[in-house]
């Protein structure tokens, strides 16, 4: 393994893992969610993890009862099944 590689080989080794930002992370982010590339190839896939879509659901408290139960319930789903769900491609930064 060449030095600054990523490994599979870590404690880590064949997790996944995945970001739910919190809502202010929007302005952080500016809507760009390729933003997250970095954490997603620098943090999760070189400590072993390989890498899920993440989970943003921008301004929750201002969306109206219906969608923001019909969004919980998307999250709930995803959820319910995330050890099926395959791994994002991140490619190299």
């Amino acid at each position: 393994m060449a030095v600054g590689a990523p490994t599979k080989t870590a404690c880590s080794g064949g997790k996944k893992a995945l970001l739910s930002p919190p809502p202010v992370a929007r302005a952080l982010l500016n809507g760009d969610l390729d933003a997250l590339r970095p954490i997603h190839r620098g943090i999760f896939e070189f400590t072993g993890f390989s890498a899920l879509a993440p989970e943003v659901h921008w301004q929750p408290v201002r969306l109206d009862d219906t969608t923001r139960t019909a969004e919980l319930a998307s999250w709930a789903n995803r959820l319910r099944a995330i050890d099926l769900e395959e791994p994002i491609v991140v490619g190299r930064h």
